[in-house]
């Protein structure tokens, strides 16, 4: 396989050992290996060690570039600065994380719509996650969503070329009706509007919600594939983000089918996007929170 493979390491686990035997499977010429150094000086053998075995993993022919990091970055800025360092090199690539675990079918998907779709400014993203649950399964290989998912996912330099982390616009974008636009419900438009205010005001400590803002700002279509590709176990008491297992951790994967069906429209599926908004961004409190606030006038 051609299109570069990066993998973003923050520890070890027995968890990566699945992750390269499916890496084994399609062995990709290139891979690009990313990690953060250690929080202190009790983590410098720890990351040390990550980075040797890591590496001994890596047993058949392969280009393999290497940004390790000497101090903490942290979360956000350590993505951020390793697909800026990517995108310096690449037109397009895979990205993984230690604790996703993919389908080997993920990449032969990536792949193939990476590059039916390059030239195709309105695509903006491939993700290798579907949180439908069986609700929705198209004909189809795949539907376009408002959403970027990022446990398993691919996508351009031109869609990256989009990023900005500090989201530099959005107050004067604020007060405009786009992101109602584009949403389209009143409460989700209400709850990113919430989000939005805390990453712009330095709150939220984290790289994904600004690849959503690109997205809905270039009214991208982000491919989502019918069956799930890609299972995060990642979740705990040591986990970054995660502190415990949702529905949307530890689905299991499908493999996709070939050759790929395509959709015969080029437009949102409003109907799944509102499922994965009720799973992944609301719930029942969160919708009365804001509904309550933005009637006080609070957001």
């Amino acid at each position: 396989m051609n299109t570069p493979v990066a993998i973003f390491i923050k520890k070890l686990t027995k968890n990566f050992s699945l992750i390269f035997a499916s890496l084994k499977k399609i062995k990709p010429k290139t891979l690009y290996l990313i990690t953060d150094g250690p929080k202190d000086a009790s983590e410098i053998v720890q990351v040390e060690n990550t980075r040797k075995n890591l590496e001994l993993l890596i047993d058949w022919p392969c280009i393999v570039h290497k940004n390790y990091a000497n101090t903490n970055l942290g979360l956000k800025e350590r993505f951020k600065s390793g697909i800026d360092w990517i995108f310096n090199q690449e037109d397009k690539a895979i990205f993984l994380e230690d604790d996703c675990i993919p389908d080997p079918s993920f990449f032969r998907f990536c792949d193939e719509l990476l590059e039916k779709y390059k030239n195709d400014e309105r695509v903006f993203s491939i993700s290798g996650n579907n949180f439908q649950f069986g609700k929705d399964r198209p004909k189809e290989s795949y539907y376009f969503s408002k959403y970027p998912h990022i446990w398993g996912w691919a996508t351009w330099k031109r869609s990256w070329d989009k990023y900005d982390s500090k989201i530099s616009d959005w107050q004067s974008r604020r007060s405009s009706s786009w992101l109602r636009e584009v949403i389209g419900g009143f409460i989700i438009a209400k709850f990113w509007k919430y989000i939005f205010d805390r990453l712009s005001a330095g709150k939220i400590n984290t790289w994904d919600y600004q690849l959503t803002y690109a997205s809905f700002k270039n009214r991208g279509l982000n491919i989502i594939p019918s069956v799930n590709l890609v299972t995060n176990v990642g979740y705990g008491a040591d986990s970054t983000n995660i502190k415990s297992k949702n529905k949307t951790i530890g689905v299991s994967t499908v493999p996709m089918q070939f050759p790929l069906v395509h959709p015969m429209e080029f437009r949102v599926d409003e109907e799944s996007d509102r499922r994965i908004e009720n799973l992944v961004y609301l719930h029942p409190l969160g919708k009365l929170s804001l509904f309550l606030k933005s009637i006080l006038g609070m957001i």
